[in-house]
């Protein structure tokens, strides 16, 4: 959700070849090459990338400078930049150093496949799997926003020691036949 002012660099490998998909990107993906909020720029003059085009290895050692350098340039021009998009699947191994280097959000051949595979998967990290079950039974000290650094301490509006606000209904206990039977289902779906 970034305001329409904002920007979004769209690194591909070569721009040349990605603008004459326009009518493709439009229509199947909803993707206006030409909108103003997408920043196309190609990597085909990244010393060493033209290995791609060559269908040879691209040596990663030289290419991933060049596109930090580049898209560190970019940034400086265009400050309204919020995340980067990497089109082309040869682009991913570089996602982590522009992480690393920007700051910004990256999106790529991998984050979109992990987005989608992980929508038909089971979450580990949810009462489905018991995975309270692993837990030693011992209660971790906490107190209510040690966790934050003290700016955003202040900014807390439920502050320690603060009567708790009602909740306005009691949720529904599940319960553990339900939750087996829900378990099952998705056990069937995976399969």
């Amino acid at each position: 959700a970034f305001d329409p002012k904002e920007k979004i660099l769209v690194l591909t490998a070569n721009e040349k070849t990605l603008k004459p998909q326009k009518d493709v990107l439009l229509n199947s993906c909803g993707f206006d090459v030409d909108e103003g909020r997408f920043l196309i720029k190609g990597c085909q003059d990244i010393p060493g990338f033209d290995a791609v085009a060559k269908g040879e290895a691209v040596p990663l050692d030289i290419v991933q400078p060049g596109i930090v350098k580049m898209t560190m340039e970019i940034l400086k021009k265009e400050p309204l930049i919020q995340c980067i998009l990497l089109e082309c699947t040869e682009l991913p191994p570089y996602s982590d150093a522009l992480r690393a280097s920007t700051g910004l959000c990256v999106w790529d051949a991998i984050t979109a496949a992990d987005f989608y595979v992980n929508a038909y998967k089971d979450n580990p990290r949810f009462g489905l799997n018991d995975w309270q079950n692993e837990w030693d039974g011992v209660q971790d000290d906490y107190s209510f926003g040690q966790n934050l650094i003290e700016a955003d301490r202040r900014e807390l509006i439920n502050k320690v020691g603060a009567p708790a606000p009602k909740p306005k209904a009691k949720p529904k206990a599940k319960t553990k036949a339900m939750m087996q039977k829900i378990q099952r289902r998705i056990q069937k779906q995976q399969a």
